[in-house]
């Protein structure tokens, strides 16, 4: 099924299995961080409700729901699968990290693709890399995957793990599921080749 961020407007796939008995789920945007409820669907369609402070988790769908997916035009359940096709995996299961160390500056160079020449600079321990606009590196790159890997900062550790790819994930040219990466060292996804940059941050640049 797919759910919707409320917050901001990310699209996710979710696995109804979860739910097990359950009517209503408390699930994490993996974008944003803003919580809310999802709702066990009776009918096709999703149903994503804001978490507020007052309101108690309902027990069954609301009766609209159904009547609403029959009126559907075919159109708009076209688009539905169009959606689910390229909808990110949800996050929510992911231990939270530490910030970044105040003495280092991280980001990610374009040495070669069609995004040549770009920088993203890193101002979170964990982003996404990918083709989909939910990622949070997004590379324009027909062989990357809509969530092709994963850098994730520990410490002075940085590593990149492969989310499933279709065309994999490499490092000095070897195919990798998790790798750990050094300052100035190149990994590819796709035709697109990265390299790590890390900076020191002198005391005065220490906000």
């Amino acid at each position: 099924m797919i759910i919707t961020c409320p917050a901001c407007q990310t699209s996710y796939q979710y696995d109804e299995s979860k739910f097990g008995e359950a009517a209503v789920k408390l699930v994490k945007c993996a974008r944003c961080g803003h919580v809310f409820e999802v709702r066990k669907p009776t009918a096709p369609e999703t149903v994503v409700q804001e978490v507020r402070p007052s309101a108690a988790p309902q027990a069954a769908a609301d009766p609209g729901d159904a009547t609403r997916t029959r009126g559907k035009t075919h159109e708009e359940t076209t688009k539905q699968v169009d959606l689910r096709q390229i909808a990110p995996a949800l996050d929510e299961d992911l231990p939270q990290l530490a910030p970044l160390p105040k003495d280092r500056r991280y980001s990610l160079a374009v040495i070669l693709g069609a995004d040549a020449g770009k920088v993203f600079r890193i101002d979170k321990p964990r982003v996404i890399l990918g083709r989909g606009a939910g990622c949070d590196i997004q590379l324009t790159d027909s062989e990357v995957s809509r969530r092709h890997a994963m850098l994730e900062i520990r410490g002075d550790e940085v590593s990149i793990k492969d989310l499933g790819s279709t065309n994999g994930t490499f490092v000095d040219g070897v195919k990798v599921n998790q790798a750990t990466l050094e300052s100035q060292q190149e990994f590819s996804l796709g035709t697109t080749t990265l390299m790590l940059i890390v900076t020191e941050v002198r005391d005065s640049e220490i906000l």
